[in-house]
């Protein structure tokens, strides 16, 4: 087995902005705004939101969302585990979801458009979601370690790459609408220094596939500063 890190290739905090109905927030069709995030880090308390407010006069609701896009394609390899690594900002009681994202033009040829904010579900609008890891509690301050499920698994092996997007678990992704007010929120450092969001990629690398003086072809890297993937043949063989 080998392993290796990518890092994101595309960040994008989302904003459904403020809407007086649950399900015209929660299924918008197109984000209100959207930042989009390099090298610079940069701190969002609200990186991922889901908030209710009654008030007077009727309800407001808002959904932030974070979308990610990471390249496998230099993979020479099976993979067979992948974690998610992003740094939380602040913890504001939220509990978070990974899920199968189609935005950025689905294989990474295109930046976050305003109207890839529904880009995630399924059935189109109100549609369910494809689960890429369990529900996570979320850490502020520390790197949030996040292992992703043979469905992310299999779609990076297939496609070369992974397009996932970050939601609350609460309410965003189970389409439940809020009975009491609430401000749920999992902060993120994009960017991070700290912890640059990626993925901890675990492959069994292709290329010679044969023991050598008894180590198992599975764990061997390379041989005499040759990776493994290169190598065809060791003395003929």
């Amino acid at each position: 087995m080998a392993t290796v890190n990518i890092n994101a290739s595309k960040q994008t905090w989302t904003d459904s902005g403020s809407q007086s109905s649950f399900t015209v927030a929660r299924n918008a069709t197109s984000s209100q705004t959207h930042t989009n995030y390099t090298t610079t880090q940069v701190n969002k308390a609200d990186g991922i939101q889901e908030f209710y407010s009654s008030g007077r006069g009727g309800g407001t609701y808002r959904f932030n969302r974070s979308f990610f896009f990471f390249d496998t394609s230099s993979i020479s390899g099976t993979i067979t585990a992948i974690q998610l690594k992003i740094y939380g900002y602040v913890f504001g009681g939220n509990q978070v979801r990974i899920a199968k994202s189609t935005a950025f033009g689905t294989s990474g040829g295109s930046a976050y458009a305003n109207s890839d904010f529904n880009n995630w579900t399924t059935l189109g609008f109100g549609g369910v979601p494809i689960p890429y890891s369990s529900q996570q509690a979320w850490l502020g301050g520390a790197t949030n370690t996040i292992p992703l499920n043979a469905d992310a698994v299999s779609n990076a092996n297939s496609n070369n790459y992974i397009n996932l997007v970050a939601v609350g678990q609460v309410h965003d992704y189970t389409n439940f609408a809020p009975f009491f007010d609430i401000g749920l929120n999992s902060g993120i450092q994009f960017a991070s220094q700290a912890e640059f969001p990626k993925l901890a990629i675990t492959y069994t690398p292709s290329g010679y596939s044969h023991d050598v003086n008894g180590v198992a072809s599975a764990n061997i890297v390379s041989m005499n500063g040759v990776a493994n993937a290169n190598i065809v043949t060791v003395n003929g063989v």
